[in-house]
């Protein structure tokens, strides 16, 4: 064993490749059993089990690369933790992709439907609070209104009463009168 610890390090210093082949012809099968136990899992999930078989030889060079045999555990249980997390990875990922596609599937392709729904659910909405301010006598509070919730900056009272002409206080009462009358009018439409 203490011949192959010899390997790693080669690998680690110098990149060697002969170390690595080495380690590769011994290490397959400690890399295969733990690669078997999640096999029908990630093939399950709708991941591609072969990724992680052809990845055999990239797993045990990086496992050999942060290696550290100060830590008090063996190469073979640091392999196998990688390539367990490797598997563990690939499920996550596949399932993940698996999500994503039922859920295009449900909106008919569109993943964005729900969303655009609920963009002409409030321009509905919108419309229908200014149809509703429209017909209050006080045209100030759809002012109010339009310059607090719909200009491009959601403007401060004090600048909505320097704009109209009066005080912030006078345009917090304002609001608070079509706040009224939104809430009765809406009341009305969902008893």
């Amino acid at each position: 064993m203490n011949n192959f610890y010899s390997e790693i390090k080669k690998i680690q210093v110098e990149d060697c490749s002969k170390s690595l082949s080495a380690l590769i012809e011994r290490y397959t099968p400690v890399f295969l059993s733990m690669y078997t136990k999640f096999f029908s899992c990630i093939k399950g999930c709708g991941g591609n089990p072969s990724d992680i078989l052809n990845d055999r030889d990239l797993i045990i060079y990086e496992s050999a690369k942060s290696f550290d045999l100060t830590k008090g555990y063996s190469f073979c249980t640091w392999l196998s933790n990688n390539t367990k997390y490797k598997c563990l990875h690939s499920i996550n990922k596949a399932k993940k992709t698996s999500l994503l596609q039922e859920r295009v599937r449900a909106n008919n392709g569109d993943p964005f439907e729900n969303l655009n729904k609920n963009v002409f659910k409030l321009k509905d909405l919108n419309a229908h609070i200014f149809s509703i301010l429209n017909k209050i006598k006080d045209k100030r509070i759809k002012s109010v209104y339009e310059l607090r919730y719909f200009s491009d900056n959601k403007m401060t009272w004090s600048k909505i009463g320097k704009k109209l002409g009066f005080s912030s206080q006078t345009a917090i009462n304002l609001h608070a009168k079509g706040a009224d009358v939104l809430k009765k009018k809406i009341d009305k439409i969902n008893p």
